[in-house]
């Protein structure tokens, strides 16, 4: 069965509140699938991120409420939805993207009324591992006939379950066309605080959102170190998440004795002109990242990135070989890469080089979509 005419329709739902990397995994995929023809509706939660962004793109979409945790009531009256979207779109694959997620997509195939009994496949996008209890292993086994991991990380998270297949490993993909080394921009620079009197100064950026477990304050606290060996040096925090998050990180620079190298911004919608402006990009976190938006953006950049070894990140940074990675919730050691990155441009410049080569070839959407159609054709032909 070729490409050509692999046509299954696909119900993509995602109960993400806010955009992060998943929720920006997810419409990364629906717009690839549909753009090869793909029908796909999304499932979201109303007036979120995912909805926001749907209605932005136009596809095309219904709303569950997903309260969280297990709801009595509103689950019953969301999996009855879900079966009347199922039916109404014939869906053959119902892909889903987070535990709310999951369930439903198992649950919906137990009720009466569906004409056929569609496919449920989950993707796996966190490092934290599935507890091998009752319900998920009927949830694995019974409910699920094939599991998607953003990295072997996250792969890793499933091994006390049992399951039917091992997990396929699927990276994901970023946007090479919008983040691109061309984006880099003197006037971004000069906004970021790189004057014209030191226009070679390195600009220092973490692109995150603003909560802990992000590091930026990890690298407020290394960046007095830096400085010692940096003295040009201007550093920039950007990103979304609450208000007060942010604030209280803005407070403490305005306390501190660097609050004239140090810009902390919110959200940018052009986040690739600042990204492509860096000298080093900073991917502080530490834990989580079963998979690294902001590393993938940073490769395909050109910039030289300086990460913790959380999560997927080593494998995407294949482990230093494209990128310095440090411990993580170590600001003495987050320092010591920055400086040593900066202080060695031309082996810093080779690592990006090839990190840029990586995105372009191997993390691209076209990639990313084939091998997800690839899993969604074993899934229908093993039936």
């Amino acid at each position: 069965m070729g490409q050509n005419v692999f046509k299954p329709r696909i119900l993509m739902i995602n109960s993400a509140r806010k955009w992060i990397g998943e929720a920006a995994h997810t419409i990364i995929l629906v717009e690839g699938l549909r753009a090869r023809g793909i029908p796909v509706v999304l499932v979201c939660r109303k007036d979120f991120a995912l909805h926001q962004k749907a209605k932005e793109k136009n596809i095309p979409f219904y709303n569950l409420a997903m309260k969280g945790n297990f709801n009595g009531v509103n689950d019953l009256l969301d999996l009855t939805a879900l079966r009347r979207i199922i039916k109404e779109h014939q869906i053959d694959i119902i892909h889903a993207h987070r535990g709310k997620d999951h369930w439903y997509s198992a649950c919906v195939r137990l009720l009466p009324g569906l004409p056929a009994r569609p496919f449920v496949i989950r993707t796996r996008h966190v490092t934290v591992p599935v507890k091998n209890h009752i319900f998920n292993r009927w949830l694995y086994q019974k409910g699920t006939d094939s599991v998607i991991a953003v990295s072997q990380k996250a792969a890793e998270s499933l091994q006390g379950v049992p399951m039917k297949n091992n997990p396929a490993v699927i990276y994901a993909a970023v946007d090479t066309a919008r983040f691109t080394p061309e984006k880099r921009s003197d006037e971004m620079r000069r906004a970021c605080g790189i004057s014209n009197v030191a226009p070679d100064a390195p600009l220092i950026g973490l692109v995150a959102r603003f909560q802990r477990v992000k590091g930026q304050a990890i690298l407020l606290e290394a960046i007095p170190k830096i400085l010692q060996f940096l003295p040009d040096a201007r550093f920039v925090f950007a990103g979304q998440g609450k208000e007060g998050n942010r604030q209280t990180l803005i407070q403490k620079v305005q306390e501190s004795n660097i609050a004239n190298r140090v810009q902390i911004l919110g959200f940018l919608p052009d986040i690739e002109t600042l990204i492509a402006s860096l000298d080093a990009g900073v991917v502080a976190s530490l834990g989580s990242e079963g998979s690294s938006r902001i590393t993938m953006e940073y490769m395909a950049s050109g910039v030289p990135v300086i990460a913790t070894s959380v999560g997927g990140i080593p494998e995407l940074l294949e482990c230093g070989r494209l990128g310095r990675s440090v411990e993580p919730n170590n600001a003495e050691e987050l320092a010591r890469g920055i400086i040593e990155t900066l202080l060695a441009p031309h082996a810093s410049r080779e690592k990006a080089r090839l990190a840029l080569e990586k995105a372009r070839s191997s993390l691209n959407s076209d990639r990313f979509i084939s091998e997800t159609l690839r899993e969604y054709q074993k899934v229908m032909w093993k039936s």
